[in-house]
C-alpha cells in the first residue's frame, strides 16, 4: 500500500479548461486538478490532497468541498471526478502559513489519513511466525506523487498492473513457502486445495514450481513475486470462476534481478510474466497515455494501469527502490475503482 503524501507543492502549470470558461486546469506534481479560473497562478504554493485522502468534515465544510467527497465513518474521502469533460484528481488549497516551504509534510496538521479499501476475503490460514528472509514486496508509490524520480530519457519498462492479489512464493534455505502481501500462508494439505488457494495456487503451476525448486537448490533465498487474478477482484480477465498467475519480480540472494535477467529467467522456465505495455525512454506523458486502454491479459475490459520501473534496478533517497504505479484515468474515474479491495 502506498503512503499518504500531503505536502506543500508549487503549481507547475495552469491552462484554460477547453470546455468551461470559468475553470482552469492546474498541474501539481504529476496530477491534474480542475480549479476556478483566476483562483491560483503558476508557481503559487498550495497544499495538495491526493485522491483517497480522508479528512475531517470540519475542513471540507470550511473549504466548501464536502459535496464533492464521499462520506465514510472515518471522515470525508477526497475523490477524483470528471468536470466538463476533463479529469480532476484530488484537491488544492492555498498555503495558510507563509513560513511553510515546498515539501513540508502537513498531513498531521489537517488530521489527514489514507483511505483503506475493504479487506479482500482471505484464502488460507496464516502460517504463524514469518521467516526473517521472506521479504515483503516493495510498497509501490503513485508515480504522480514523484514524477521527477526517473531521470529524463532513462530506459524504463511499464507492465500492466494486474487487479488481483499480491503473492510471494519462495524457497529459503531449502524450505518452500508462500505468502500474501504481509503474511505467510500455511501450505494446503491437498493438491486440489492448493489450486483453490490464492497464495499457493502458483506453486501448482508446473513451470512456477520448477523455477522455485531448481533455483531454490542453487541459492539461499529465492522469492518470486506476482499476482493471482481471476475470481479475486472485480476485473476478472475473462475467468470469473478461475485463478491464474503472472510474475512481475524475482529476488535472489539479496537483490531484485534487473529486467532483462528477470524476463530471461522466467522465459527459460516458461513462467508467464505481466504483459509489457511500454519499454523505452521515460516520459511522464507517455506513461500517462499507456496507463489507459484495454487489458492485454484477457477479458473485455480496461486495464487498471501500469507499473513502471527502470530496466536497471536502482534506489532513490525519496522512495528507496525505484518502482511506481500509474493507474489509468479511465479506471480511476470508472465503476471498477469503487469496488477496490486490499489484502494483508
Amino acid at each position: 500500500m502506498s503512503e499518504l503524501v500531503v505536502e506543500v507543492c508549487a503549481i507547475s502549470d495552469i491552462k484554460p479548461h477547453p470546455g468551461a470558461d470559468r475553470l482552469d486546469i492546474a498541474q501539481v506534481k504529476g496530477w491534474q486538478i480542475i480549479i476556478k479560473k483566476g483562483e491560483f497562478i503558476p508557481g503559487q504554493l498550495v497544499i495538495y490532497f491526493p485522491p483517497d485522502t480522508i479528512l475531517p468534515k470540519t475542513w471540507t465544510d470550511q473549504w466548501g468541498v464536502s459535496n464533492y467527497c464521499s462520506e465514510k465513518p472515518e471522515g470525508m474521502r477526497i475523490r477524483q471526478a470528471k468536470l466538463r469533460g476533463e479529469p480532476s484528481f484530488g484537491l488544492v488549497i492555498p498555503v495558510p502559513d507563509p513560513t511553510w516551504d515546498v515539501g513540508k509534510d502537513v498531513a498531521s496538521h489537517y488530521s489527514a489519513q489514507k483511505y483503506e479499501p475493504p479487506i479482500l476475503g482471505q484464502q488460507g490460514d496464516v502460517a504463524g511466525k514469518e521467516h526473517p528472509l521472506f521479504n515483503k514486496y516493495t510498497d509501490i508509490e503513485n508515480l504522480q506523487n514523484f514524477p521527477d524520480v526517473f531521470q529524463g530519457g532513462e530506459e524504463v519498462v511499464a507492465t500492466e498492473k494486474i487487479h488481483g492479489t499480491c503473492v510471494r512464493l519462495s524457497c529459503i534455505e531449502g524450505e518452500v513457502m508462500a505468502g500474501s502481501k504481509k503474511l505467510p500462508r500455511k501450505k494446503p494439505e491437498t493438491e486440489e486445495d492448493m489450486k483453490r488457494n490464492f497464495y499457493w495456487m502458483p506453486y501448482s503451476i508446473p513451470s512456477v514450481k520448477h523455477l522455485i525448486d531448481v533455483l531454490g537448490q542453487q541459492h539461499k533465498v529465492v522469492i518470486l513475486y506476482g499476482e493471482t487474478y481471476g475470481k479475486v477482484q472485480n476485473l476478472t480477465y475473462g475467468i470469473p470462476k478461475q485463478l491464474a498467475f503472472r510474475a512481475f519480480d524475482l529476488y535472489i540472494d539479496g537483490k531484485f534481478l534487473n529486467w532483462e535477467e528477470f524476463a530471461k529467467t522466467c522465459d527459460e522456465f516458461g513462467v508467464t510474466i505481466a504483459p509489457i505495455i511500454y519499454r523505452g525512454p521515460y516520459d511522464l506523458e507517455t506513461i500517462k497515455r499507456v496507463s489507459d486502454g484495454k487489458t492485454l491479459i484477457g477479458g473485455d475490459h480496461i486495464r487498471e494501469g501500469v507499473v513502471v520501473k527502470p530496466v536497471i534496478e536502482r534506489t532513490h533517497p525519496k522512495v528507496g527502490r525505484v518502482i511506481f504505479k500509474r493507474k489509468g484515468d479511465s479506471y480511476m474515474l470508472g465503476k471498477f475503482s469503487e469496488g477496490d479491495t486490499t489484502d494483508v
